[in-house]
């Protein structure tokens, strides 16, 4: 397991800075997210050079580009919506494999609770979408991952997983924090997404959380998960605390 910080810890930061920062602290990776006006670059509008040198920066730095993470939602319940976002999602793993970043993290919240079979219908539109971005994504050796957010829980990333027929390069980015808020316990959470979880969400600002957090890391180590945790906390008045805090506290567990 290596530990990696999102851009929005640092959002002032350059690409150059956020690689520094990340060396001094004893980061493995950087999650970037990109359409949020960040300082750190690696947006659409890269030229094919640019996005060449961003991998070489990473590289020459030390650091894993682990993951980029736009805001793409397949949840919308209009079916142009979810063309728009799938033809957005393809430029993003574009950028992705451009730049040698392994990960692209999609939204599948919020879910509706409207019954009328509505949760249903919105798990198979999102599995149909998912899927056709996952042939994309695994033609250039992108994976994407879905990330448990807000009412999306384990057990509903687990059943998008399900009816999309487990794409090889379809995965669950584990936000443990969203299970949590919604009442899903770790272990729970993990009897749905286990063997399918390519990335976690890090965040030891909740204390009550933290033992919880300790398990997720103990359940994930006992099943040879490799990927990252990575550090989100939005726009903090001291990123160099977030991230010395973050470090310790990983470290420690």
């Amino acid at each position: 397991m290596k530990i990696a910080f999102m851009s929005s810890v640092c959002p002032a930061m350059t690409l150059a800075e956020l690689i520094a920062a990340g060396q001094k602290h004893g980061y493995e990776g950087i999650e970037f997210r990109p359409e949020w006006d960040q300082k750190h670059g690696v947006e659409l509008d890269l030229s094919a050079s640019e996005r060449k040198d961003v991998a070489k920066r990473l590289a020459d730095g030390g650091l894993e580009g682990c993951c980029l993470s736009p805001g793409v939602w397949f949840s919308k319940e209009e079916k142009a919506a979810r063309d728009v976002e799938l033809a957005k999602l393809l430029t993003f793993i574009d950028l992705a494999a451009d730049t040698k970043i392994g990960r692209v993290r999609v939204f599948g919240d919020p879910l509706p609770n409207m019954g009328c079979r509505r949760r249903s219908a919105n798990y198979e539109a999102q599995a149909e979408y998912l899927r056709k971005a996952s042939e994309h994504a695994g033609e250039v050796g992108v994976k994407l991952v879905l990330e448990t957010h807000t009412n999306l829980r384990g057990y509903d990333a687990g059943e998008i997983m399900y009816r999309a027929g487990y794409p090889a390069a379809l995965w669950v980015n584990w936000h443990l924090e969203h299970c949590l808020i919604h009442g899903e316990g770790v272990d729970e959470a993990y009897r749905h997404v286990k063997g399918r979880v390519e990335h976690a969400h890090y965040n030891v600002e909740v204390e009550e959380h933290l033992p919880h957090l300790e398990r997720q890391i103990e359940l994930l180590r006992d099943d040879g998960f490799d990927g990252f945790f990575s550090v989100e906390v939005i726009n903090p008045e001291d990123p160099e605390d977030v991230l010395t805090r973050h470090i310790d506290a990983w470290r420690k567990l």
